[in-house]
């Protein structure tokens, strides 16, 4: 094998190994949260976080405690969200 190919395994096998890591915490954390509509979490400020189009995810997600970056027109967001900041999208 050349290094390149060696490379591009090791770098296949830690993707999939970190996108299995993300849904076992998914199913470990973010989901059991998600179930209680009632309580709010705090945000853990070190995860990325989840992109989504549809509020109602935003708001349900963001409960659980994920941070959510809305990619919505800035025009049609309602009063009641709490916006940090407005990023403008450059296509």
């Amino acid at each position: 094998m050349a290094w390149r190919d060696i490379v591009m395994v090791i770098a296949e096998y830690q993707r999939r190994f970190l996108n299995i890591w993300a849904l076992l915490d998914y199913y470990k954390i973010i989901e059991p949260r998600m179930r209680f509509v009632d309580t709010t979490h705090n945000v853990n400020s070190k995860w990325m976080g989840c992109f989504t189009q549809d509020v109602a995810i935003a708001t349900k997600v963001h409960a659980a405690g994920v941070p959510v970056w809305l990619i919505h027109d800035a025009r049609l967001i309602q009063s009641n969200i709490n916006i940090i900041k407005v990023v403008s999208f450059t296509p």
